[in-house]
């Protein structure tokens, strides 16, 4: 390679023509090499031209010249061949000496750029390995934290995934809530959390929650979690991110507790309503009965005086008809006028006592009302009267209402008006229950032989008493009928009336198959009864 082919620029020219001046014995020492090889040659050449001299005579000139010459030949070629490619390698290799060395400085140059690239590489590393630390721990204790609070909300929380709604966790206030455990409400999914016309709610508000981003929230869902065990639950979802994907985050709050105090207070603010009508029906009953009772008690002392100058005129008329023959009166004649009018002033004059009884009990509504010690009572008479009091009412409601009323019944202690308005009411709430008139209503009265007790049974053929509200029927004001117009008064009255005899109103019941309600009377002493008096035959007979 020769220097012009280095390709070296005028500056590094320049520097190596400078080390050949400063370094020149280095640089010469290819011509010594040469020059030494020269003499050397001439000498052995004359040494040798001298010895074979001795053997046949050269002269001197001669040697020398042919010496020379060689010397100068062999110089020639030695230059040629040796001097110059040597020098071209030597200075070759100082260019590349130069240019490495030119090549390290660089490379010094870029290895301290990258180590100061490095360097700052590795502090933003260690800075952002230190953050990455950082945040990881602050993720740790945010989850943590997030943990601590879904295993210690008092609400039920259940995560869903957003669009096949599998559930993916629950938390133990909502083991609690749905009286399940963990495993079994992951693998049940929705069916475990309500019943099936609430989940097809809970799937349409996920459906706008999905689709809209939007707050779900549903007020109240019924859930069964026992039979017989019906809770009320509110709920409240929405969309939150959680892991790298979205999911449902629900929250399930048990309100049966405050849903029924709610349900309590409207009963009560119902009790007072209604304790406010009847105190306004109270004021209004006494001038009603005050109104009532002036011309019924003329009612009452006419249909006497229409008995007696019956009994006076009937025997004349008659014998009239005897000796003339039938003859008109009103719209009809002497021979049916003479069967049915006796019945029809009995009726009135019945009717208008029934009047001036009511009116009497209309009265006393609000007082003291305990039955007259000294009272007795006819249960089947009470019972006879009672029915064809709702006779009209009986009619309408069932084609199968039977009497079974046992023979030879002990008198009981009480007072038989509000004994009549017990058994109205048993047989009006059983006539309601029925869900046709196919169906029955049994009114029996019989003896228990082992505690000698009279017993009144009403029982239905209706839909029965569910057992949610079957302890709260005895309960004033409460009624399972007030959008018809329920009171809850009956069964609360009828319930004191009967413990104010000494007795008891029991029943049982099945859902959908009916009801029987028992009355338990104490009968009368024999030796009692001589010296008292029958309420039920003063009254009815």
């Amino acid at each position: 390679m020769r220097p012009d082919d280095s390709g070296a620029s005028g500056p590094l020219r320049k520097k190596v023509v400078i080390l050949d001046k400063l370094k020149g014995t280095f640089i010469l020492s290819p011509v010594r090499l040469v020059a030494t090889l020269a003499l050397c040659t001439f000498i052995i050449e004359t040494l040798v031209m001298i010895v074979l001299e001795s053997t046949e005579p050269v002269g001197w000139k001669e040697t020398i010249m042919d010496a020379s010459i060689l010397t100068f030949s062999l110089f020639a070629i030695l230059y040629y061949t040796l001097f110059k490619p040597l020098v071209i390698l030597i200075n070759d290799y100082k260019l590349k000496q130069v240019e490495l060395k030119a090549h390290q400085e660089q490379l010094e140059l870029k290895v301290q750029e990258r180590t100061a690239e490095l360097k700052k590489a590795y502090l933003d590393l260690k800075a952002e390995n230190e953050e990455t630390l950082k945040t990881r721990a602050a993720l740790s204790e945010s989850e943590d934290r997030f943990r601590q609070l879904f295993d210690q909300s008092e609400d039920g929380i259940v995560l869903f995934s957003l669009h096949d709604h599998v559930i993916l966790d629950v938390n133990p206030t909502a083991e609690h809530i749905f009286r399940k455990e963990r495993a079994e409400i992951l693998a049940t999914g929705f069916s475990s959390l309500c019943d099936p016309e609430e989940c097809a709610l809970l799937l349409s508000v996920f459906a706008r929650i999905t689709q809209d981003n939007a707050i779900g929230i549903v007020e109240k869902i019924k859930c069964t979690l026992v039979p017989g065990e019906v809770h009320i639950v509110s709920f409240h979802g929405k969309k939150i991110p959680l892991q790298g994907s979205e999911v449902i985050f629900a929250t399930f709050r048990d309100i049966t507790a405050r849903v029924r105090l709610m349900e309590q207070a409207q009963e009560i603010q119902a009790r007072l309503i209604q304790a406010n009508r009847m105190t306004s029906l109270g004021t209004m009953v006494s001038s009603v009965v005050h109104e009532i009772n002036n011309p019924n008690n003329f009612l009452l002392m006419n249909a006497g005086i229409i008995k007696r100058f019956w009994d006076d005129i009937a025997p004349v008329v008659e014998d009239l008809f005897q000796s003339r023959g039938d003859f008109a009166v009103a719209n009809s004649t002497w021979s049916e006028t003479r069967t049915f009018l006796p019945d029809a002033i009995e009726g009135i004059q019945q009717g208008a006592i029934r009047i001036s009884e009511i009116v009497g009990t209309l009265k006393n509504y609000g007082r003291e009302n305990h039955f007259n010690q000294n009272s007795q009572a006819d249960v089947n008479a009470v019972v006879q009267l009672s029915a064809a009091i709702l006779s009209h009412h009986i009619s309408s409601s069932t084609h199968r209402f039977t009497l079974d009323l046992s023979e030879g019944l002990p008198l009981v202690r009480g007072s038989a008006r509000q004994l009549e308005q017990v058994v109205i009411n048993l047989i009006q709430n059983a006539l309601q229950a029925l869900p046709d008139p196919e169906h029955g209503v049994h009114v029996a009265t019989f003896r228990d032989q082992e505690t000698g007790q009279v017993l009144i049974q009403v029982s239905d053929e209706g839909c029965g008493i569910a057992p949610e509200v079957a302890d709260r029927i005895m309960e004033p004001f409460f009624s399972t009928r007030q959008e018809q117009g329920g009171t809850g008064l009956g069964l609360a009255i009828s319930a004191t009336i009967v413990k104010e005899h000494g007795g008891v109103i029991t029943f049982s019941s099945l859902s959908g198959k009916g009801s029987v309600f028992t009355i338990r009377l104490n009968q009368v002493v024999s030796s009692e009864h001589g010296g008292q008096d029958c309420e039920a035959d003063h009254v009815y007979h």
